[in-house]
């Protein structure tokens, strides 16, 4: 833009100029990233189910099938059950976090450690607790499912009570009979 002020001001190309400056204002305002979105959730929930398909694509047909189907349930939770309900919970909680952190995070930590192990020594080795490195990672992937469903469990309290709220709110507002009369 500087450049085609100088250019007016000099005035190589007479009132053309004027459409020269327009032109090096358009290409600088293209040329100018913009500003980062800041994620309602901290986090984009889209980045979450594609590092949970990444993972799940790069492991395919390296694992077990019991330890695929076990993926395959806590990214369908993720996805499904979660994910589209994330408004659900409030700004700043642990489970956002918690969710964020195990689809993009420890989930593939979990299974890149496993498939780092030699073939032989995943499921004959005993490691350092006598288990073998598979059933170590079942018993991790276990637990990552257990805390997802102690997420959605959250979310479904959460909408429990909102239907609990608004019902004691048409109670109040619009029953003929006395509040003592009807069960809350």
């Amino acid at each position: 833009m500087l450049v085609g002020i100088g250019l007016s001001l000099i005035d190589p190309v007479g009132p053309q100029a004027v459409i020269l400056i327009a032109a090096f204002y358009l290409a600088g305002v293209v040329a100018t990233p913009a500003p980062p979105r800041i994620a309602r959730f901290g986090f984009d929930p889209r980045q979450v189910e594609r590092r949970l398909a990444e993972t799940i694509s790069a492991v395919s047909g390296r694992v077990p099938p019991d330890v695929m189907i076990r993926l395959r349930r806590i990214e369908l939770t993720i996805r499904a059950e979660i994910l589209p309900r994330l408004d659900r919970l409030p700004p700043g909680s642990a489970d956002l976090y918690l969710v964020r952190s195990t689809g993009c995070e420890y989930l593939p930590a979990a299974l890149d450690a496993y498939l780092c192990l030699p073939p032989g020594y995943v499921s004959m080795q005993p490691g350092t607790e006598g288990q073998s490195a598979l059933n170590i990672l079942v018993e991790e992937l276990g637990l990552l499912e257990a805390r997802m469903r102690s997420v959605t469990a959250t979310l479904h309290r959460a909408d429990m009570d909102r239907l609990l709220a608004h019902r004691r709110f048409l109670v109040e507002r619009f029953s003929q009979d006395s509040p003592a009369k009807l069960p809350l």
